[in-house]
């Protein structure tokens, strides 16, 4: 077959993938672009042309996106070490023919396997300052003075909203890393063996540089799913987003503004700063992760 002839082949087998590509999501980018650059409730067809007003108003005059921004930053800060220190430890024990490994893989998946809706609803069970689980728990052993309404009180609202977010997608991870390790074939390890590796050596310098490609996926993973975070926060704090916006996040502000407050054309904008945002920070773990890969 010409070259000519395999450049059209190719070209023809791509071709529907691209077009679907651009009408579903190159197309609704490039109109979200658009609309954020006017003033538009959502229902009218009228819409005032301001140019860049609103990121403008949304970078220099919205204290609540910057509270909302650093709330994911919080996300992301405590959920990048927890989960992949607390994942890579666990999924390696696995890894390591225990006992029962298969039922604690389906145990750490669990959370994933249930709605995000059902596991926010649980948690705010949990958390209830009445008849709470953790409350009780607390004056069950004596620790009465430390029980408090988890979501209602300022300090505590955030971290605990955290700590339902890193129990729901750790599991996702220790699959994910175990997986990769279990491709590794166990000759590397028994040469490692055979030089006096102990098992801490071993994981340094076997397990995590052929982990490396997934290790720099779950990272991704990470950045996306706590700068997008919005399902769990809406739901488990009932839409309030805490006490004095104490876990409000990019996305629970972007819904707030457009479907409460009919600020369509501003909420708009917010998504694409959201967008770039997370593009960016995506970019920077793939440019700090970047190493040559190891083949095996």
């Amino acid at each position: 077959m010409r070259k000519r002839d395999q450049q059209l082949t190719i070209i023809a087998f791509l071709a529907p993938a691209v077009i679907l590509y651009a009408i579903f999501f190159l197309f609704p980018m490039a109109q979200a672009f658009y609309i954020a650059l006017f003033r538009w409730r959502g229902l009218s067809t009228n819409k005032e042309f301001v140019g860049l007003q609103n990121f403008r108003t949304l970078l220099l005059e919205d204290p609540i996106f910057w509270k909302a921004l650093s709330h994911n930053l919080v996300f992301l800060g405590i959920s990048l070490p927890v989960v992949l220190i607390v994942g890579l430890f666990v999924s390696y024990a696995l890894s390591r023919k225990v006992w029962g490994a298969s039922m604690y893989r389906a145990v750490y998946l669990f959370p994933n396997m249930i709605s995000v809706v059902a596991v926010a609803v649980l948690w705010s069970f949990v958390y209830n300052m009445q008849f709470g689980l953790l409350n009780s728990f607390l004056k069950a052993i004596g620790l009465e003075r430390y029980a408090t309404g988890w979501l209602g009180e300022p300090s505590t609202a955030l971290p605990a909203v955290v700590v339902v977010s890193i129990w729901y997608s750790l599991g996702f991870y220790i699959v994910l890393f175990l997986a990769g390790m279990q491709s590794i074939p166990t000759s590397f390890y028994e040469a490692a063996a055979i030089d006096g590796a102990t098992h801490w050596q071993s994981f340094r310098h076997v397990t995590i540089p052929l982990l490396w490609e997934i290790l720099k996926l779950g990272v991704i993973y990470l950045v996306i799913h706590t700068l997008n975070i919005f399902g769990l926060v809406y739901v488990i704090t009932c839409g309030q987003c805490g006490p004095n916006y104490h876990t409000e996040t990019m996305l629970t502000y972007l819904y707030r503004l457009a479907f409460t407050e009919s600020n369509y054309g501003y909420a708009t904008a917010l998504g694409v700063v959201a967008f770039l945002l997370i593009l960016g920070f995506a970019l920077i773990s793939l440019r700090l992760m970047k190493r040559e890969a190891v083949e095996f």
